[in-house]
């Protein structure tokens, strides 16, 4: 099965065979109109997260993957789809995460729905995850700054 999905700004193609691919463009921001794309093979992704605001709005769908031979972290894409596409798209999703055996699946179609158990696991993985020096030292200053504020 061979797909395609056009979002804000992001495109998704599946070839039905190896690769998932996001595509983002930049022509808009001056960066010469040059395009921007991330191949993923199907089987790396880990988690899908669907979700909606309300009836008849836009479908934002997460997309978190795990490709092999890599520790660093995670690999996250999202596509943002307008309510016309959100049901193939949604079923794209559903299709996706059985043939590919997709760990987690996750759908919130309300912004003030209770996060399942799956997602709040995959919220705590940001806090673990390994950060550059720069990152530690930015939090270091932060945190002396703070420190230094509130006495």
């Amino acid at each position: 099965m061979s797909f395609r999905l056009q979002g804000d700004g992001v495109r998704l193609d599946f070839d039905g065979r190896r690769w998932l691919v996001f595509s983002w463009s930049h022509r808009d921001t001056g960066a010469g109109g040059a395009d921007s794309r991330l191949f993923v093979e199907p089987e790396c992704c880990v988690s899908i997260a669907g979700r909606v605001s309300g009836p008849g709005a836009d479908l934002r769908l997460t997309f978190r993957f795990r490709p092999a031979g890599v520790s660093a972290g995670d690999l996250v894409a999202e596509i943002v789809v307008g309510a016309d596409q959100a049901e193939p798209a949604w079923q794209f999703a559903q299709w996706y995460a059985h043939t590919y055996r997709v760990e987690h699946v996750s759908a919130s179609w309300w912004d003030d729905a209770e996060p399942s158990a799956a997602e709040r696991e995959e919220s705590r993985d940001w806090l673990s995850a390994p950060v550059s020096p720069a990152t530690r030292d930015l939090f270091r200053s932060v945190m002396a700054r703070l420190a230094v504020a509130d006495s």
